[in-house]
């Protein structure tokens, strides 16, 4: 059996850079949504993809819209597992308290996206561009703490077999993941009424990413002093099999897929008041792995294998009222059908209920060339307490988001727009029983079968040995391999034994901040 103890991901970083949404869902595709997030009764080019049904109240003619975001954020995971204080990782030591923060760092300094819009006297057609899902890179230099608390009890396991004979851990790790979901987005609608426009359309999205990390040079400290390669110390215990599965571990996956969301919109004009709705269906997609490198044990990652990934669908609701001439006020609301959205091992099953947004926000017209902007957005996804939808490779928290801009026409035709977009999330706090259920199914999943291919394999040999014509040579090589198996078969009983006396209680607690800018130009021909 060659499957690692290390049975988590080594692949990380599948939540958004730039997150404004619901579960891999990006609804900031413009600056205009920076500057104020409540954007879904809009009557301008960023309607392109927040409103398609508004745009038929513009000017006739053409429109044009380019916007440039960059983002940036951390991700934290404040630890505690018992284990931790006996380890050292990439050349430095873990607080001898047992608790640890893993911090990954992410960004994509340039996002872009793209609207246009033609509209005639009834008819009005648009197009729009962005990155509607993911959007960056992710890098977690100290891995994680699902995989290595994995590594951390091996002086536990050790202990089972020969207690007193090692004291502590050592490792180095890199994790880090890359996520883009493209998407081109088109609509055509139709002005019904002078007062109530609808659109029908569809968005194409690509998904491309890519999951990269390692976990190398697991040694052990000895109680002599001395640090010795794990794979070594077993091999000098006469068990290969476990030196085996605690060998050098690597994932290079890619990750490409094609899905497409159907879309409908409406927008109805009355007075001073603006109402607009669009619903977004589900995407089915389906990501095919090229795997260059999977020594990790992961089978999700294998070479070949298509993985469920659905984005959910979105229905959003909003209101544009014009309080004065130069004042604008909008509200918003936007609601995930994340629970019907399949994830990989139905992890949508975990959720709740779907995600949901509250937006509001205010623009006025100080001059007839400067307009000034805020909002507000709060974002709640379905957890519940102690969820198990979130793990430490991906992970949202509830949020309050605050976005401030300006608006300022350049010329009578071209408009800048510039923006900042500051999200707050809240800690979430998490209990575990067993962490990561490191005893009821990683060592539970790994032992049982190890000690019956080790049996089978004794027999086998047992059998092969009756044999009257074996040489002196291959006698004594099946006679070695046998005292092996008995050896380890003796360990994984002894380890087992152990294991259940041992307390794998332990905590998390999750954190985030974000921070985008941005710059767009408005063009109308």
């Amino acid at each position: 059996m060659r499957k690692t103890f290390l049975t988590v991901a080594l692949a990380l970083c599948v939540g958004s850079v730039a997150q404004a949404g619901g579960y891999l869902t990006n609804t900031n595709q413009s600056v205009s949504f920076l500057r104020n997030p409540a954007q879904d009764a809009t009557i301008g080019i960023a309607g392109a993809y927040a409103n398609p049904a508004g745009l038929g109240f513009m000017r006739t003619g053409w429109h044009l819209g380019f916007d440039l975001q960059s983002a940036y954020q951390t991700r934290s995971d404040k630890a505690y597992f018992p284990a931790f204080a006996l380890g050292e990782v990439n050349g430095v030591k873990n607080a001898t308290d047992g608790y640890k923060t893993f911090e990954g760092k992410a960004k994509a300094p340039v996002i872009p996206s793209f609207d246009l819009a033609r509209v005639g006297e009834r008819w009005f057609a648009s197009f729009h561009f962005g990155i509607t899902g993911g959007g960056g890179k992710c890098k977690f230099n100290d891995g994680l703490p699902s995989f290595e608390s994995q590594v951390a009890m091996l002086p536990v396991l050790v202990g089972a077999i020969a207690p007193g004979a090692v004291t502590g851990y050592t490792m180095d790790t890199h994790m880090q993941g890359r996520q883009y979901y493209f998407g081109g987005q088109f609509g055509v609608g139709y002005k019904i009424t002078p007062n109530f426009n609808a659109s029908i359309g569809g968005r194409v999205v690509y998904a491309q990413c890519n999951y990269y990390g390692y976990v190398r040079n697991i040694s052990l400290n000895t109680a002599q002093g001395t640090t010795v390669p794990a794979t070594k110390f077993f091999e000098s215990q006469q068990m290969p099999d476990f030196a085996a599965l605690v060998s050098d571990k690597e994932l290079n996956c890619d990750q490409n897929g094609w899905g497409f969301t159907p879309i409908i919109s409406a927008d109805w004009k009355i007075g001073k008041l603006n109402l607009a709705a669009k619903y977004e269906f589900k995407t089915k997609l389906r990501l095919k792995n090229q795997a260059g490198v999977n020594t990790s044990g992961l089978s999700e990652y294998d070479d070949g294998k298509k993985v469920k990934a659905d984005i959910p669908a979105i229905l959003s609701i909003g209101a544009r009222y014009s309080l004065l001439d130069n004042v604008r006020l909008n509200a918003g609301f936007h609601y995930y059908f994340d629970k019907q959205a399949t994830q990989h091992n139905n992890k949508h099953n975990y959720l709740t209920n779907g995600g949901w947004e509250v937006l509001a926000g205010a623009e006025v017209d100080v001059t007839k060339r400067w307009t000034v902007s805020a909002g507000w957005q709060t974002t709640n996804y379905g957890l519940g307490k102690n969820s198990q939808f979130i793990s430490d490779m991906s992970f949202v928290t509830n949020s309050n988001s605050v976005g401030v801009g300006a608006r300022f026409q350049l010329r009578k035709k071209v408009a800048l727009n510039i923006a900042y977009f500051k999200t707050i999330y809240k800690h979430y706090k998490r209990q575990h029983d067993d962490f990561y259920n490191i005893i009821k199914v990683t060592f539970g999943s790994m032992l049982n079968p190890l000690a019956q291919q080790l049996t089978a394999g004794a027999q086998q040999i047992g059998q092969a040995l009756q044999q009257p014509n074996l040489s002196e040579a291959q006698r004594l090589a099946y006679q070695t391999r046998l005292a092996e198996i008995r050896t380890e078969l003796g360990a994984a009983q002894k380890i087992q034994t152990g294991l259940g006396g041992y307390i794998s209680s332990g905590s998390e607690k999750f954190h985030r901040t974000n921070d985008v800018f941005g710059l767009g130009l408005e063009i109308d021909f």
